[in-house]
């Protein structure tokens, strides 16, 4: 059988629920066990350290959940899309788009946001530093008619989330300092929220933030130009006000630099 081709069998027979193909067990020496009990082994391990992690990524959709079922549903996101590399943060990335198509159209449409979030933060944490300091003095010499072309530069871990639920007063509730305490009742017809993750030195925090802001950073991030942005942004909130908000975001290292075009 050619290497890829086993492979590919092998990694079909961990996934499978059924004995496994002749071809695959073929190949397993027993060794004092049968081979469909050493390929066992392998997919009792596979499936318990992707829903490990899994739940160390996302604890506060596990919380929200409970354990049993969040660990079935990891075990269907594992069928649906398992892992492309060796290292096992990666597994989450899709999470949150597996959720929304599982629960759309359900009274659980808010768990995809709150993984969403939940995944910005394991992003923002590693992502790269940046200690660059915006040329503030070369912006103020920029003609005005330049304006448009520029790019703003976001911090490498700025992260927004965008959501029709309270997905962060969800995602305080459920944080460690709280997790012992009982947790109020959270309406989610309160109305939704923006998430902005900022990593300006050791610790990710997690604020809420207007909609034109989240539209605007969106953009930034997206590397859109600063007229593009703008434009964007005032489609959705008229009274939008970049002056108001471009000095905080170089102090808080929301914004990290800039270029021309």
């Amino acid at each position: 059988m050619p290497l890829a081709r086993l492979q590919q069998d092998f990694l079909d027979a961990l996934l499978a629920d059924d004995a496994g193909s002749a071809d695959v067990l073929s190949t397993i020496r027993g060794g004092g066990l049968s081979p469909l009990e050493r390929l066992s082994i392998y997919r009792n391990n596979l499936r318990e350290n992707f829903s490990k992690v899994l739940a160390l990524e996302f604890p506060v959709t596990q919380q929200l959940v409970g354990a049993d079922y969040f660990r079935q549903t990891a075990q269907q996101f594992l069928q649906s899309a398992p892992s492309q590399s060796g290292d096992l943060f990666h597994c989450g990335r899709e999470f949150p788009g597996f959720l929304r198509r599982q629960f759309a159209d359900s009274d659980f449409a808010y768990l995809p946001d709150v993984a969403a979030l939940e995944w910005a933060v394991q992003e923002a944490v590693i992502a790269a530093d940046d200690n660059s300091v915006v040329d503030v003095a070369g912006l103020g010499r920029l003609p005005a008619d330049s304006h448009e072309g520029l790019h703003l530069r976001p911090h490498p871990a700025l992260r927004v989330v965008r959501s029709r639920f309270p997905i962060v007063a969800i995602w305080n509730a459920h944080q460690s300092d709280s997790a012992c305490q009982d947790i109020a009742p959270i309406d989610l017809a309160q109305g939704g929220e923006n998430a902005l993750l900022l990593r300006p030195m050791r610790s990710t925090s997690v604020a809420t933030v207007s909609a034109g802001v989240a539209f605007f950073l969106q953009a930034v991030i997206a590397a859109n130009s600063l007229g593009a942005a703008l434009e964007q942004v005032l489609r959705e909130d008229p009274g939008f006000d970049l002056q108001a908000h471009l000095g905080p975001w170089i102090r808080d290292r929301t914004i990290v630099g800039w270029s021309s075009d």
